[in-house]
């Protein structure tokens, strides 16, 4: 999970935040508590490559929506990031995605 499921999660974040909310790779990156140079490798596909799982499905694009939504207007704080993080391993094991896998 860690390995493979999170860091697209985190990559569809990253490029939603920047496209769609218009920050600054500094400012995700500060978002997401990690480096710049990850959200530039997550930017340019180096980094969370397996993100098809997440466009394939609809509950977990409307999750992704409210995770960045939720991290660009201030409600999530760089801290609880994880969090959201956790709610979406747990969509993924809810509909079967991932099972035995758990973050939280």
């Amino acid at each position: 999970m860690i390995s493979e499921m999170l860091p697209g999660f985190r990559a569809l974040i990253a490029k939603k935040l920047i496209e769609d909310h218009g920050m600054s790779q500094t400012q995700v990156a500060e978002l997401l508590d990690t480096t710049q140079p990850a959200i530039s490798q997550y930017r340019r596909d180096l980094r969370g490559r397996k993100i098809s799982v997440f466009l394939n499905n609809q509950r977990l694009t409307e999750q992704l929506e409210r995770t960045a939504n939720n991290i660009a207007n201030g409600d999530v704080s760089p801290e609880k990031t994880g969090l959201e993080f956790c709610r979406m391993c747990k969509c993924m094991r809810d509909i079967g995605i991932v099972s035995g896998y758990s973050l939280c």
